[in-house]
């Protein structure tokens, strides 16, 4: 099963919507014909978009609502200045980020973006749905697996998907290298695999194996407190 089908958003709280004056997006910007190739700069990422239905070969899609919808792509060029994202890995990231640039090379559709803007890495393009464990956090982010919200209460009854309690409770299976500061050192992380977090409730990028099992990548400082 692909991601495209087997990555969803799982049920929260919906966000305040926001004005359509604050997600609008000029269209892409075309490449002249004289050239055929894009080369970012500084810490620059161009990444491949593919069709709407697959988004990549590996077809990996997230949905949260209509006004932040994270998506995939792979990586085509870098720049210089990137320190942990290679050519050729299947890169998530937000498709409505403040840094994320549409650019069309001929009949392809690509984007531009930071690489301290990426949500995670996958080793290769092709990802799929169990994959998710083997995806690398960019930055200074968390993958975490998400315990599961109570179907019933401790009497027997059971709960309607808009009555069951938030899951904020997570363990972690990876961790970003760090936050890159401006004077280009990394800012170690403090939390390490294996350790169980509760993390703020509306922070992060949520998703979902094929089994249904929930994960979500935040940055380190969503986490509230160890357990």
């Amino acid at each position: 099963m692909s991601l495209a089908r087997a990555i969803v958003a799982i049920a929260s709280t919906p966000r305040p919507r926001r004005s359509r004056a604050t997600i609008a997006r000029a269209g892409a910007f075309e490449v002249p014909n004289a050239y055929a190739t894009v080369t970012p700069t500084m810490n620059g990422v161009l990444v491949k978009v593919a069709a709407a239905e697959a988004v990549t070969k590996g077809g990996i899609v997230l949905t949260e609502s209509a006004q932040r919808k994270p998506t995939s792509g792979d990586v085509t060029a870098i720049g210089p200045d990137c320190k942990h994202v290679a050519v050729g890995a299947t890169v998530l990231y937000s498709k409505f980020g403040i840094g994320c640039t549409d650019v069309k090379i001929g009949a392809d559709e690509y984007t531009l973006i930071k690489e301290a803007d990426l949500i995670g890495t996958f080793p290769n393009s092709g990802a799929r749905a169990n994959d998710i464990p083997k995806l690398a956090p960019c930055g200074d982010r968390v993958l975490l697996q998400v315990e599961r919200a109570a179907s019933e209460t401790k009497g027997g009854i059971l709960l309607t998907e808009g009555s069951k309690e938030k899951p904020i409770v997570g363990t972690v299976l990876a961790v970003g290298p760090g936050k890159v500061e401006k004077d280009g050192t990394v800012k170690p992380m403090t939390l390490r695999a294996g350790d169980k977090v509760v993390y703020f409730k509306y922070a992060g990028d949520q998703m979902s194996d094929e089994a249904g099992n929930p994960f979500v990548v935040l940055h380190e400082n969503d986490c509230l407190a160890k357990l």
